[in-house]
């Protein structure tokens, strides 16, 4: 090999040599760029809240606990100067019923969706309350019946005994706590709910007070 082959090498070597080099550089300047972008430059997400409520508001009537009752119960008819054995009418009922509490997500006003400087999601959850109580008449029935041997049997006795027994199906399921039940597993569907449209934290601010309807 002469030497001006050799010199041709090297210039080629040199140039290679200093164009790998140039491109490390600028791919490590774009690297350098791309990691500072995302780990120092703070990323912006606009969240529409009226669209966020409108989407909790459909998932409307939102059933969150149940519990099933058996209660006994009796009623009476008297007279005071009769006795019972005459003309007293008597039923003993037992009735086995299912309560359904939850939340209703249609009452969710604007302002109770925010979201902290933090970026957590604050929701402000209607109160729980009863959705549904009933009696179960495949599981229900009459224990006892007395009627004075002076009277008829009284035939509206045992529907009275029936919303009775349903009153305090309600009445006993309100006493074992439905609606903490309720507000807790209510709490946990919406954040799952909400973990789905990409909120990471979701913090449940003070309901007002349960809501017992008759």
């Amino acid at each position: 090999m002469n030497r001006k082959t050799l010199l041709i090498a090297l210039l080629v070597v040199v140039l290679l040599a200093a164009f790998v080099a140039g491109t490390g550089i600028i791919v490590w300047r774009i690297a350098k760029k791309s990691v500072q972008t995302i780990v120092f430059k703070p990323q912006e997400k606009v969240i529409d809240m009226s669209t966020l409520v409108t989407q909790v508001r459909e998932l409307q009537r939102l059933e969150t606990a149940s519990m099933r009752v058996v209660h006994i119960g009796r009623v009476t008819q008297t007279y005071k100067l009769v006795p019972d054995a005459l003309a007293g009418d008597e039923i003993t009922f037992l009735a086995t019923g299912d309560v359904i509490a939850g939340i209703d997500l249609s009452q969710i006003k604007q302002n109770d969706v925010w979201r902290s400087p933090d970026g957590t999601l604050n929701l402000r959850l209607p109160p729980p309350q009863i959705l549904v109580s009933r009696v179960d008449n495949t599981e229900s029935r009459v224990i006892s019946r007395k009627t004075g041997m002076l009277r008829r049997a009284d035939i509206d006795l045992e529907t009275r005994a029936r919303q009775h027994a349903e009153q305090n199906i309600r009445q006993e399921s309100l006493r074992k706590g439905i609606l903490t039940m309720a507000q807790q597993n209510g709490e946990k569907k919406m954040a799952d709910f909400l973990h789905t449209l990409g909120f990471e934290r979701v913090r449940f601010n003070e309901t007002r007070a349960p809501l017992l309807l008759r």
